[in-house]
């Protein structure tokens, strides 16, 4: 299944003609014909709303740039990869320790991630810098030329195997 998510967001990208980081992402939701509307909430980080062919994504105003952005790319992810569901919510309560996510919004997450930061082009600037940098310095400088919150930029690391869990 992995595969299959990188891959859509590999074409995805390529049919919209975006190459570049970071993603722009609201171009990205625009091109697809998503609104994006934000308002701070206490209750969600976002949400995606289908009607009558129309999609609408809803972000949580109050919440960090990057959040933000990485949101925007998870709801487009439930708008490719569960086109048959009309309503999807990621309210902002932390999981507890050991309860797992349900299936789609972990495929939502590895698409906004594969959306955000390019796999091809993540480990061509991983390689460029890796050498010179420590690893937490490696992390920070990708995080900002990826507009991406540094964990979100180590948990993608680490699954690409382009640095080892600590």
């Amino acid at each position: 299944m992995i595969e299959k998510i990188e891959s859509e967001a590999d074409r995805l990208l390529s049919n919209l003609g975006i190459s570049e980081v970071p993603t722009p992402i609201e171009d990205v939701a625009r091109l697809l014909g998503l609104r994006i509307s934000r308002a701070p909430s206490t209750e969600f980080s976002g949400l995606l709303l289908r009607k009558d062919g129309k999609a609408l994504i809803g972000v949580n105003s109050s919440e960090a740039p990057v959040r933000q952005r990485f949101t925007i790319a998870h709801e487009i992810g439930h708008f490719v990869l569960h086109p048959r569901q009309d309503a999807f919510v990621d309210f902002r309560k932390s999981t507890a320790a050991g309860d797992i996510r349900p299936p789609r919004e972990r495929h939502a997450d590895m698409f906004a991630a594969a959306l955000l930061m390019p796999r091809k082009s993540l480990l061509k600037d991983c390689r460029r810098l890796a050498g010179n940098i420590e690893p937490d310095d490696l992390i920070r400088t990708l995080a900002k030329l990826y507009a991406v919150s540094e964990d979100a930029m180590r948990f993608r690391l680490i699954n690409l195997k382009a640095l080892k869990a600590t």
